[in-house]
């Protein structure tokens, strides 16, 4: 069993892998405060039930909670969680300019990326951002987009806005909303949906053919059926996680 852990901004996907199979997927929320104790029976409590893990990996782009998810593997379980990033050796070549500025979700997306197509291929993450990673014809990694997810959108608006309310993502049956509320959930989803084809189209022609592009993260499913011929592949970075351990430990 591998305990795999993607820190992400709003939250920590817990995956537990039995060989190369996903048999559990447990959410925690992020929060660089909370301790390492109380992460500990999170993660005890995410586990309850499975046979315990032999090892455990994860990749963070919260530096500030590395220590934190460290400590609570290790009391949770008695293991040393190995963190994986853009200066893992997991085989996969950097056509960037700054390969340690690559952050540990892409890197994860692009070895899984890698072994299901090869290269050139796209795989599009709808996090708290939402990136484009992409892989040219040899296989390398060749950079992308990184844009605001929706979410993040809509918290920016009521925020920094005196009477703009928080509104849930959801797609509205018009562009031209009857109310604030309608107004907003127009606007992000359309608009984001207009930014994610727009994005796409011009990474697709640049890279040049016909790339396979895949969707992965938390909102996707609302987007996937206005975005024909992506392909959903909801736990990439968890299965790119169990992918770069396998690299680390088997070549």
């Amino acid at each position: 069993m591998l305990l795999a852990v993607d820190v992400g901004n709003t939250s920590l996907t817990v995956g537990a892998f039995a060989g190369d199979r996903l048999v559990r997927i447990a959410r925690i929320g992020t929060d660089p405060r909370r301790s390492a104790r109380s992460y500990a029976r999170a993660l005890a409590g995410a586990w309850r039930g499975l046979r315990a893990p032999g090892a455990a990996v994860y990749g963070s782009v919260v530096p500030p909670l590395d220590r934190t998810l460290e400590g609570a593997v290790r009391a949770a379980f008695g293991l040393r969680a190995e963190r994986v990033g853009p200066r893992s050796p997991l085989g996969l070549r950097y056509a960037v300019r700054a390969p340690n500025q690559v952050g540990a979700d892409r890197v994860l997306n692009a070895v899984a990326l890698k072994a299901l197509y090869g290269g050139p291929a796209i795989a599009v993450d709808f996090g708290t951002a939402t990136t484009f990673d992409c892989l040219d014809a040899s296989g390398a990694y060749a950079g992308g987009a990184i844009l605001p997810g929706p979410d993040l959108a809509a918290r920016s608006l009521h925020e920094h806005t005196a009477q703009l309310p928080l509104v849930a993502m959801r797609r509205p049956r018009r562009a031209v909303g009857r109310d604030t509320v309608e107004c907003l959930q127009a606007g992000l989803y359309f608009g984001y949906l207009g930014m994610i084809r727009e994005v796409l189209a011009r990474t697709k022609a640049e890279l040049g053919g016909r790339p396979p592009v895949v969707a992965t993260g938390g909102l996707a499913p609302l987007f996937l059926k206005e975005l024909p011929g992506v392909r959903s592949a909801p736990d990439l970075t968890l299965r790119g996680l169990r992918l770069a351990h396998q690299i680390l430990h088997n070549g």
